[in-house]
């Protein structure tokens, strides 16, 4: 018994519990201690990590924008000293150093004791479709900071705008390869010719200076080449993600074709463009389209550009177009070799340029300025204008004497064509676009 209660005295017996309980707790304490210095220490490592991938991205989207930067700045001189497409893209090529690795790292600061560096490379592409105007590119940059890397690749359009090689006076309305004889019409401007000009009648008059026998010579530049595609579209929907090409295009009668050129430049390429009766062609999108088309026959009620925005649309014609004026065109038109007449009602809305023989501007007062490029055709003039107009030969009865003729200075980012009237200015803006950056 008295063993029993010794026992149980054993037992019962809490001296020292404190300290295993402390031991117990700091064991405990000292466990999540290291986990939690081990979850940080690896929370800042994969930190540091994902911010290095992060900024490696960026330091290849900046070499692009670095090296896209350099490439518009260096266009204005190329294009102005470029006699031809053909010599345009040889100097551009020069200047991208096509197939050269550029390494850019003076342009980053450092970032954590590492120095960005992006190496980049520009080289030719093929094209969605063949023009001669147009040659593609691919940029690709590496960014690379603390052994990590990333790159991305950028597709760039680089278009070639034809130039005349006449340089005309800033303010010129009328620059005529012949003499001219001003009957009985008043110009609000200057005007030039190779020949002599003269005023006839008594309303005639000319605010701004006479250039007699200037001797410029007047060249049409070279029409564009283009190679149409196998298939056929007939359809109320064109997405044009990219350019296309197609042998037929056609829009049928009361039909409306939405062609979506998103928010950057594309051009269609067909062999034939139909617009049956009334049949529409309505462009979407904030970018321009260029139509390069070997024949175009419009009926009746048909509309190309349905908005009406001259800006948004370039039209090339190799062949005939003679059933223009059947439609109407809201945009601007380079027509290797047609006769056009201009009015408000019907035919090309926009800036003409042509190998034809003739125009004939008729009804009320144009509603658009024009620039006319015309040096082998006769310009038979019925009806007030605005802008100007380079021909072989003004004509005129001079019985109306209310026709007016104003200077308004051409937007040559509008125009299919440039011609130097003594500004300086070039058309950077459509010789370049690009599609969006992504990761390779």
């Amino acid at each position: 018994m008295k063993k029993c209660l010794q026992q149980m005295k054993l037992l019962n017996n809490e001296k020292g519990i404190a300290l295993v309980l402390v031991l117990i707790v700091f064991v405990i304490i000292s466990f999540l201690g290291l986990t939690i210095m081990a979850l940080a220490a690896n929370n800042m490592k994969m930190s540091t990590g994902e911010r290095n991938y992060q900024s490696a991205y960026y330091i290849a989207e900046s070499g692009v924008t670095s090296r896209m930067n350099e490439i518009s700045s260096k266009l204005n001189d190329v294009y102005g000293i470029a006699v031809n497409g053909t010599d345009f893209f040889n100097k551009v090529d020069g200047v991208m150093e096509l197939g050269q690795e550029k390494v850019y790292d003076n342009i980053f600061e450092e970032s954590f004791s590492q120095k960005p560096v992006a190496k980049i490379k520009i080289e030719r592409v093929p094209s969605d479709t063949i023009i001669s105007y147009t040659n593609d590119y691919k940029i690709t940059s590496t960014g690379t900071i603390n052994n990590r890397s990333r790159t991305v690749v950028k597709t760039f359009h680089i278009t070639w705008k034809p130039k005349s090689t006449v340089t005309i006076p800033a303010n010129t309305v009328f620059f005529v390869k012949n003499n001219f004889n001003v009957k009985n019409y008043k110009i609000t401007g200057s005007v030039g010719s190779n020949g002599l000009i003269t005023l006839q009648g008594g309303q005639a008059s000319i605010t701004g200076n006479k250039y007699n026998y200037v001797g410029s010579t007047l060249n049409m530049p070279a029409f564009p080449t283009f190679t149409p595609g196998t298939t056929n579209f007939e359809d109320t929907y064109l997405k044009m993600d990219r350019d296309r090409a197609f042998s037929t295009l056609k829009v049928n009668s009361n039909s409306t074709l939405i062609i979506d050129v998103g928010n950057s430049n594309k051009n269609l390429v067909v062999d034939s463009l139909n617009l049956l009766s009334y049949g529409k062609i309505k462009i979407n999108g904030s970018g321009k389209l260029s139509i390069y088309a070997k024949n175009i026959t419009m009926s009746s009620g048909s509309v190309i550009n349905t908005d009406g925005n001259i800006e948004k649309l370039y039209m090339f014609l190799e062949g005939s177009g003679s059933s223009l004026n059947q439609g109407i065109i809201y945009g601007s038109m380079y027509a290797n070799n047609t006769n056009l007449i201009v009015n408000n009602e019907n035919g090309v809305q926009g800036h003409i340029i042509t190998k034809g023989a003739r125009i004939d501007i008729t009804g009320t007062t144009i509603n658009f300025p024009k620039m006319i490029y015309a040096p082998n055709a006769i310009v038979y003039l019925n009806a007030s204008l605005s802008g100007a107009i380079i021909c072989s030969e003004i004509s005129s009865s001079g019985n109306d004497d209310s026709f007016k003729f104003e200077f308004v200075q051409i937007n040559y980012d509008n125009s299919p064509l440039y011609v130097d009237n003594g500004t300086g200015a070039t058309p950077l803006k459509d010789m370049i676009t690009s599609d969006p950056v992504r990761e390779q």
